[in-house]
């Protein structure tokens, strides 16, 4: 005979078994296996498309009763993907719930944002306008959405920040005069707001003709706002400054496509995140596109590379150049052997050498191997020579192989008596922030 409980569903169920369950609503893509397929699977980043479907799934079924209600909303508020249409008002929509509920709000951990170009209805506006005010900030121009002033671009995705003290993930876009209105003047009267923020990557919201780098100072506003900050990935940053904000807990820094960031900012940078560990950096800054790099040498890059050789674990630099290499540069490659030998910190786990050119190189990098073989590098895991994907070849020529395939023997077997693996690659790895964990 059948009992009451033997019909039992899943409201149910005790609240850790039914968010369990819906955990399986969100999972990861069946293509994770294959690195070039789902790279925010494999990375667990939030950006795969399967747990965007699974994330509806559960708002549907949050709205079915008021026990799932208060079971799975906190999971569908744990992440704002940057999918769809109308993502402006979608935004809002956000805004206002976070304003209504704090306690979803405090669930949200990773928020994405990528179409700020919309033009708002006015009761939108309005929204926007009375909830500045009630942060207790001046009240905004009634056209700051109307004209596309990059100082008011961004005031949606502000207002949702201000409202999110523990988001983990960022994911925002800027261009060259985009500025945060909002967050600039929180910063100024408020302690840190973001201090759970561990991961910020900005994009480059890109228009035809346009510049292009972005503005450094929205980011520095960010930073000082996420005292925490774990990781960073930018585009060009427009910045000429002398020193740049503290970033004391920063362990990762990439540097996305191809990036022309003056020696003295990237120094700067550098300077300001004392335990940096990861730096990846595509370096154009001496390429014809780019204005004001006839006096920049590739030792420019070295030598802000060197502030941070007690720390750094892994060093992936890609540095072109479109010009001819005069005497002084010339002259500046020979000071890449005492680079390999004596700048490179111990604690180096990993060195991947874009598209060396062996008579410029291979005194320097034989030299390096007989250091690496009497074991001054004892945390040294792996060499890698690799085309460069920056330079628009996917492998190497026949020619440059043969180059280095003369010393390949002679490398791995120095390489090999300090215990590190070398390699000579015929394709380019691929080279994206997300993979460089």
């Amino acid at each position: 005979m059948a009992t009451a409980n033997s019909h039992r569903g899943i409201v149910d169920l005790p609240t850790e078994l039914i968010r369990h369950i819906c955990s399986f609503l969100c999972p990861v893509c069946v293509q994770g296996q294959r690195p070039w397929s789902c790279p925010e699977c494999i990375n667990q980043r939030p950006g795969c498309h399967e747990w965007f479907r699974g994330q509806l799934d559960m708002s549907r079924l949050s709205r079915t009763c008021k026990r799932l209600r208060n079971v799975v909303q906190p999971t569908v508020f744990l992440c704002y993907p940057d999918s769809g249409r109308w993502q402006v008002r979608r935004l809002l929509r956000l805004a206002r719930t976070l304003m209504q509920r704090p306690d979803l709000a405090q669930h949200m951990r990773f928020l994405m944002f990528r179409e700020p170009c919309e033009e708002l209805e006015p009761w939108d506006r309005k929204f926007v306008h009375d909830s500045i005010i009630q942060l207790g900030l001046p009240a905004v121009p009634d056209h700051w959405n109307i004209d596309g002033d990059p100082e008011f671009r961004l005031l949606p995705l502000e207002l949702v920040l201000a409202h999110t003290p523990d988001l983990e993930y960022l994911r925002v876009p800027l261009d060259y005069d985009w500025n945060l209105h909002l967050l600039s003047q929180l910063v100024k009267t408020r302690p840190p707001f973001l201090t759970k923020l561990k991961s910020l990557e900005v994009s480059h919201y890109f228009i035809a003709g346009d510049r292009f780098d972005v503005n450094m100072d929205a980011i520095d506003t960010i930073i000082r706002a996420a005292p925490n900050l774990d990781s960073l990935c930018l585009p060009s940053p427009n910045c000429g400054y002398g020193s740049a904000t503290p970033m004391p807990s920063l362990r990762r820094l990439y540097f996305q496509d191809d990036c022309s960031i003056s020696p003295e900012a990237l120094t700067a940078l550098l300077d300001a995140a004392p335990k940096l560990e990861v730096l990846a950096l595509r370096w154009a800054a001496m390429a014809d596109s780019y204005d004001d790099c006839a006096d920049r040498r590739t030792t420019d890059a070295w030598d802000a590379v060197e502030r941070r050789r007690d720390s750094l674990r892994e060093l992936r630099l890609d540095i072109r150049s479109d010009t001819e290499q005069g005497d002084g540069e010339r002259d500046s490659l020979k000071d890449f052997e005492n680079f390999l030998s004596a700048l490179f910190a111990p604690s180096i786990r990993e060195v991947t050498f874009w598209q060396p050119d062996k008579e410029e190189m291979s005194s320097a990098m034989l030299r390096f191997a007989k250091v690496v073989a009497v074991g001054r590098y004892p945390n040294l895991k792996s060499v890698v020579i690799a085309p460069s994907e920056m330079s628009g070849w996917r492998e190497l020529d026949e020619a440059l192989n043969a180059e280095w395939g003369e010393s390949k023997g002679e490398l791995e077997e120095d390489f090999g008596k300090g215990n590190v693996r070398f390699e000579l690659k015929w394709e380019s790895p691929y080279w994206s922030a997300c993979r460089l964990d």
